[in-house]
């Protein structure tokens, strides 16, 4: 059994699933009315990303075909890079550990843990790579179309 319940914050839902031990969310009842016993049981709600664009502030697009949603954990070990690429549809990607750099020509930024950003179809070409002394963890979920790779490499002309 599933209960969708909306709360404040724009854009998202929580689902309660009815498994013993999970507190209902009220979002007419004010936190200042909840009792300690209760408090550690309400969902805590904190958006981390929305927006319309890219890193690159191009607005992005997804594929034409049959959906697929994918969710990558990439570790990227000290030292370590992803070259030259492009992705064929939007993503969202989430710092989990560690600190990367995103570099796309001149447009350089640095994320570390807790922050997110969105890579899209229209961006263009960049690298990605720790630039931290240890393991940099990011999540990536995509919103792609099945059989479409996640990234494709740019390779120099022969």
């Amino acid at each position: 059994m599933f209960k969708l319940v909306s709360v404040a914050a724009p854009g998202l839902v929580a689902i309660g699933l009815g498994l013993g031990g999970c507190a209902s969310f009220d979002q007419n009842k004010p936190a200042a009315q909840s009792d300690a016993a209760s408090a550690s049981k309400e969902l805590q709600i904190k958006p981390i990303l929305q927006t319309t664009t890219g890193l690159s502030g191009k607005t992005f697009t997804y594929p034409e075909g049959e959906a697929e949603l994918r969710l990558l954990r990439v570790e990227f070990p000290v030292g370590g890079s992803v070259p030259l690429h492009t992705h064929p549809a939007p993503l969202i990607a989430y710092v989990s550990q560690g600190q990367i750099r995103h570099t796309r020509g001149d447009q350089v930024n640095t994320f570390g843990p807790g922050q997110a950003f969105v890579e899209s179809d229209q961006g263009g070409p960049h690298t990605v790579e720790n630039i931290g002394e240890e393991p940099a963890v990011v999540f990536v979920a995509v919103a792609s179309k099945q059989g479409l790779p996640t990234t494709n490499f740019v390779t120099s002309a022969p």
